[in-house]
């Protein structure tokens, strides 16, 4: 055992010597651990929205390409992150070994946990891809992680199935930001039917009840009919979000050309940024959490259309965020549901 390293792991960057593990070109995913690290056992990758769906349309949905493409990925940079979005995901897998200088995480060894921390920070070695979910954005892997003494991860609840768990690990930074973001009374718009989408639409529901509007937008009709019968949401409707005129169209005939007060992007892919905008009242908020979003679209798109619209870059953490996205599943029957018919039954 090698240590005690950098708290947040600046002592793993590669490129460059020293850099933070974020934004570094490579990590070193070596062994031993250092004294202040935790080694995980990886057995699933749960990769993120914008990063597989690029993957995915790079490949032609190929998984020997995808499983190529990922590997060739973790081996050159020394973790899951994707040069083209910039962006990584997360991992669950089993506590290994824990350093004497680990300050208390409540975790022992042989722990089955999932990090809540983006795999562009994370040390990884992958030994083999076994199993590839196109439709759930997960991968069973054989490898090794690492965690700094600066991240943070959440045991595997026993009474939700783990690739459940995964998926709501993920995104459970969306439905803590939105919940806390959202008021009584308010309009909101969100692009994006999926797990942050939905996860997103629920935690609304459950701040404002029934004193406000919740539209979902999504281009994809099975996705947005999968939607329309859920309860905490007034209305699911097709329209590209790439599109800025049609979407602002939709969004104006369905408030009555009020605009919504806030504007969620789950999207996960580029060229979203104005139509988020545009959907929103002048005086409204947008809350970007697409990996594929781009600063300069937005902020220079919100100049260009003169609109003084708040615009906030999602933060994957807030405080309590992973128990409240699990609550929100144990709660709402029919979000459940969704999550066992995309991610798979007990």
């Amino acid at each position: 055992m090698r240590g005690p390293g950098d708290h947040y792991g600046c002592h793993r960057s590669l490129i460059p010597a020293g850099g933070f593990p974020q934004a570094a070109e490579k990590l070193d995913s070596s062994l031993p651990i250092y004294q202040n690290e935790i080694l995980i056992s990886v057995e699933r990758l749960n990769i993120d929205a914008a990063s597989f769906h690029q993957i995915r349309t790079a490949a032609h949905d190929s998984e020997d390409k995808i499983r190529r493409q990922i590997l060739e990925i973790v081996q050159k940079r020394g973790k899951m992150h994707n040069p083209v979005t910039n962006s990584g995901g997360m991992l669950l897998g089993t506590v290994k070994e824990i350093g004497p200088k680990v300050s208390h995480k409540g975790f022992s060894v042989g722990d089955r946990i999932a990090t809540l921390v983006s795999l562009t920070l994370t040390p990884l070695a992958l030994e083999e891809i076994q199993e590839i979910d196109l439709e759930g954005d997960q991968i069973a892997v054989k490898g090794d992680a690492i965690l700094f003494e600066s991240g943070i991860a959440h045991k595997i609840p026993p009474d939700l199935p783990e690739k459940i768990a995964l998926a709501v690990f993920d995104v459970c930074g969306a439905p803590a930001l939105t919940m806390h973001l959202t008021h009584v009374g308010e309009t909101v718009v969100i692009f994006g039917t999926g797990k942050a989408g939905l996860l997103a639409a629920a935690a609304v529901r459950k701040k404002i009840g029934h004193a406000g509007q919740i539209f979902l937008f999504d281009r994809s009709p099975e996705a947005v009919e999968a939607a329309k019968g859920l309860s905490f949401i007034n209305d699911a409707i097709v329209v590209d979000a790439t599109d800025p005129k049609s979407v602002r169209e939709v969004v104006s005939e369905r408030t009555g050309s009020r605009m919504a007060d806030l504007v969620i992007n789950c999207a996960n892919v580029r060229g979203t940024e104005v139509s988020s905008i545009l959907s929103a009242k002048r005086s409204g908020t947008v809350l970007f959490f697409n990996m594929a979003t781009n600063f300069q679209a937005a902020v220079l798109g919100a100049e260009g259309i003169g609109h003084e619209t708040r615009l906030i870059m999602g933060n994957g953490y807030y405080p309590g965020h992973a128990d409240l996205a699990l609550n929100l599943v144990r709660e709402i029957p029919e979000l459940k549901v969704w999550f066992e018919r995309r991610f798979g039954n007990p």
